[in-house]
């Protein structure tokens, strides 16, 4: 046997071992080219499937950024609600303020006039019955 060719019988003997391992596997069940065509169409289906993996991720990116530019609209919209809020405590604070200053001013007033009113008919009153008194004497 020359030298020569002894690595290629060695090669050619590791070969047909192999192959015949890995075509055991194969031929244990059957429908290969049912197979062989599944696998051609899942591969062939597996750019669509990308596409609409890449079309779902970009409306949920539209959708996110819709939300983001609501959300910023919303925190506008409650800062100046907030202001607005503030605005309208501080106008009934000095609403409820003016109303009690006008409620004080009212029972001070009456006050005044029934007191004025009072006297006067104290004043009839105390003359009658100095009056009368005198009389009597």
């Amino acid at each position: 046997m020359p030298k020569r060719t002894q690595p290629l019988r060695i090669f050619l003997v590791g070969f047909i071992v192999l192959s015949g391992l890995l075509t055991s596997q194969t031929m244990a069940h059957a429908g290969w080219w049912e197979d062989y065509k599944n696998g051609i169409e899942t591969f062939t289906n597996l750019p669509q499937e990308v596409n609409e993996l890449k079309e779902g991720y970009d409306q949920a990116l539209n959708k996110l950024d819709q939300a983001q530019s609501n959300i910023e609209a919303y925190r506008t919209e409650n800062a100046r609600l907030a202001e607005q809020n503030a605005l309208l405590a501080q106008t009934v604070e000095q609403l409820k303020q003016s109303e009690a200053n006008r409620a004080q001013s009212a029972r001070f007033w009456k006050g005044l006039v029934f007191t004025a009113i009072g006297i006067v008919v104290l004043f009839f009153v105390s003359t009658r019955l100095i009056r009368f008194g005198l009389r009597r004497r």
